[in-house]
């Protein structure tokens, strides 16, 4: 039976963790109680796993220990067909946690994030025993967009395994409020970070911020301070795909740069830009990279709020949503997962964060339209892990660099 078989089936069977009562509306979560209620306990997870080893030859223990190692040879070279194929072989042989996190982390680097909530569901709760499927899927509901259940996920599996070194790093890290997968958090199987090109870094590239993916994959915004003086440039999105860019235009309007990538990059399936500029106090989701002070890739993180209106003192349409200190660029979203501008960051003293909406974008650049914007007819809430998706491809992780030094390989 394929992998993809036994998801529907375990789908079918109502064996993935359901979303809370108090779970917002907006995408899949786990409970409060009910992480116990319909999985094995940790000590029967464990009971079976072992007695099912203990079933298989030592041959096809062997087979499985090379399927998982050329399955996570070709997700580290973006090959992430090859990488599916060995690990759905491998998970034929046992059901492994290692195995399944695996698969999880083959959707992510895929772009499909759905997929990989799901699975990712099921592993947490099919191997209590082992954290790192329950902290994978807890690092991936903190990205989408959902902290607070990623938070009562960490809790239990705390409660479970106080002294796990692990647990306690990816504790940390999301508490942080700008989470950052470094060290043992790179280490497979769990590996909370996409595999990414480096391609041409130096050894002094640093993530500095975010930027959107124009319509075409052939351009991009960010904000005008993120701007090297070296000129040296380069996007990366959720996916790890890498490419260089150079400056087109200064809009110095609107604090925003537009910049011509060297090879496309891949589109959403739909961008979808809003007709009319989204009122102040209705939803919105910001998506952006983490700064940090080397070019590892990574995964965006959306955070929800309500849009801000204008500020009095200068004009300025304030983004609203809370979002800590960071350099801001990357795209924002309405309810119905539409893109309605970019986010840059703002002083304090003129109310924080603002918001450059896709309207004045397209009066700053003097000709054709940058976005194109949707038909006018209903606009449907659209659900978060939709938009979280979609903004793995437009929402790009901008680099810059100073020195010549070529960077080593990614981890």
């Amino acid at each position: 039976m394929s992998i993809r078989r036994r998801v529907a089936l375990l789908l079918a069977a109502g064996l993935l963790a359901r979303v809370a009562n108090s779970a917002p509306a907006v995408g899949p979560g786990v409970g409060k109680d009910n992480a116990h209620q319909h999985h094995p306990t940790s000590s029967q997870a464990g009971g079976d796993a072992v007695r099912e080893a203990k079933a298989v030859s030592p041959e096809r223990l062997r087979e499985r220990a090379d399927l998982l190692k050329s399955g996570e040879a070709a997700l580290a070279r973006l090959d992430v067909a090859a990488a599916l194929g060995a690990f759905e072989r491998a998970a034929l042989i046992l059901h492994a946690a290692d195995t399944e996190i695996a698969l999880v982390r083959s959707y992510m680097q895929a772009g499909d994030y759905r997929r990989a909530l799901g699975f990712g569901a099921h592993t947490a709760g099919a191997h209590l025993d082992v954290a790192g499927g329950s902290l994978l899927y807890a690092w991936l509901l903190h990205s989408g967009g959902q902290p607070v259940i990623a938070q009562r996920l960490l809790v239990e599996i705390s409660a479970r395994l106080p002294d796990d070194a692990l647990v306690q790093a990816v504790q940390r890290q999301l508490r942080s409020g700008a989470p950052s997968a470094t060290g043992e958090l790179l280490a497979p199987p769990v590996r909370l970070a996409p595999y990414g090109q480096t391609q041409g870094l130096p050894a002094s590239a640093r993530s500095v911020g975010s930027a959107v993916l124009l319509p075409g994959g052939r351009a991009a915004l960010m904000p005008l301070s993120l701007l090297p003086r070296s000129g040296r440039l380069w996007l990366r999105n959720g996916l790890g795909q890498l490419t260089a860019a150079s400056v087109e235009k200064r809009l110095t309007d609107v604090d925003v740069a537009l910049v011509r990538l060297k090879r496309p990059l891949p589109m959403a399936t739909e961008f979808r830009v809003a007709v009319r500029d989204a009122f102040p106090g209705s939803a919105g989701f910001a998506v952006e990279y983490v700064r940090a002070p080397n070019a590892s890739p990574a995964w965006p993180v959306l955070r929800a709020g309500f849009l801000g209106g204008t500020d009095g003192n200068c004009g300025a349409r304030l983004l609203g949503i809370d979002m800590p200190a960071g350099s801001r660029g990357g795209p924002v979203f309405d309810g119905a997962g539409q893109f309605i501008g970019l986010a840059l960051p703002g002083a304090s003293a003129k109310g924080g964060d603002r918001l450059v909406t896709a309207s004045r974008l397209n009066k700053a650049i003097g000709s054709a339209p940058l976005f194109a914007q949707a038909t006018a007819g209903p606009t449907p809430r659209e659900a978060v892990d939709n938009i979280y998706e979609a903004s793995l491809r437009s929402a790009l992780q901008v680099i810059t660099a100073t020195s010549m030094r070529k960077q080593p390989p990614a981890q």
